[in-house]
């Protein structure tokens, strides 16, 4: 069951697979801001993703599409899609280049990890989850 968060709604649930872990825990630090997004867990690498996707239930799992092993981080994606269809991947990266293709994979939406945080948040609601405002 999802918590409430501050304002009576439920956190959005995500998870953070990148495979430095800088960056998975300065991801999870920023989106714990102000209460509307709950971090259930990080991952660095598609195993350990997929075995926390099972287990807890995310809302939206954001990949770094440079993971290793099963295609990169876009296999990923696929597997997520195959194994937890109604939850919606958000894809970082440092490049634009890779925007253009990730439709074809399945991802539900796109952030440079230059962002600011108000780019991270937009991103996850483009992705079609709803934050409140």
């Amino acid at each position: 069951m999802h918590e409430p968060a501050r304002d009576g709604h439920a956190p959005i649930r995500v998870l953070v697979v990148d495979a430095d872990e800088r960056v998975r825990e300065s991801l999870a630090g920023l989106l714990s801001i102000g209460g509307h997004v709950h971090v259930v867990g990080t991952a660095g690498d598609p195993g350990a993703a997929l075995a926390l996707i099972s287990s807890t239930d995310p809302d939206v799992v954001m990949v770094d599409p440079r993971l290793p092993d099963v295609d990169r981080g876009l296999g990923l994606i696929r597997l997520v899609r195959d194994s937890a269809p109604g939850v919606r991947v958000l894809v970082m990266s440092w490049s634009d280049s890779l925007e253009d293709g990730l439709a074809r994979c399945g991802a539900d939406g796109f952030v440079r990890k230059t962002f600011r945080p108000s780019e991270l948040f937009a991103a996850i609601r483009a992705a079609g989850v709803s934050l409140p405002n």
